[in-house]
């Protein structure tokens, strides 16, 4: 089921096969899933701040939030992977919010221990395109300066980003039609944009 909805299939650097499909109203129980697959040092990475005891309750409530944001604003991904103990395992999300005509905020998470294989990568690529063909033109968000996976994803991805430090992270701005040819691209200032951090995926 999951294969024949799926609008991407790609394999992982050891040969894992993905498929990915766009996030839906029913998606919240994988979402639950994926940040119960997720350790301390992920969970600090993506969310900005310590969740490890958080109520049960208030995961769902975020998960469920997310899979019905479906107002047009809103554009989300979820990655399958069959695994040695479980088929159809989800292993990674991703999406962006709109906040103006030209801007959405992205976010990317993967399970621990299906980091480093691409995946966030693929996944990132597969917004931009999306990002381009409803017209926004800057992809911003929030990431640990400590955060070197994450870093090395949004240089892989070949567009002009933008970065603002600010204590131990930065805010980032992703150029979407913008292709990256400098080296100094990477140290420029980013538009001044400052959310407040979320436990969203």
């Amino acid at each position: 089921m999951i294969a024949h909805l799926s609008i991407d299939t790609f394999k992982t650097k050891t040969g894992i096969r993905v498929h990915v499909r766009p996030l839906t109203v029913e998606d919240a129980p994988y979402l639950v899933d994926l940040f119960e697959h997720m350790g301390s040092e992920s969970r600090y990475s993506r969310f900005m701040q310590t969740i490890d005891h958080i109520d049960v309750d208030r995961i769902w409530s975020e998960a469920e939030q997310i899979a019905h944001l479906t107002d047009g604003n809103s554009y989300g991904l979820v990655a399958f992977a069959d695994l040695p103990d479980r088929s159809a395992t989800p292993v990674a999300a991703a999406r962006f919010v709109r906040f103006s005509s030209q801007q959405a905020e992205i976010a990317v998470s993967v399970r621990d221990d299906m980091q480093h294989m691409g995946i966030g990568t693929h996944l990132l690529g597969l917004l931009i395109e999306t990002a381009a063909e409803q017209g926004i033109e800057q992809l911003v968000g929030t990431v640990q300066n400590s955060n070197g996976p994450m870093w090395a994803t949004l240089k892989k991805v070949g567009r002009r980003l933008e970065r603002q430090p600010e204590g131990s992270y930065s805010h980032i701005t992703l150029h979407v039609a913008e292709m990256s040819s400098h080296a100094e691209d990477w140290l420029d200032t980013a538009a001044d944009y400052s959310p407040e951090p979320q436990i969203i995926w």
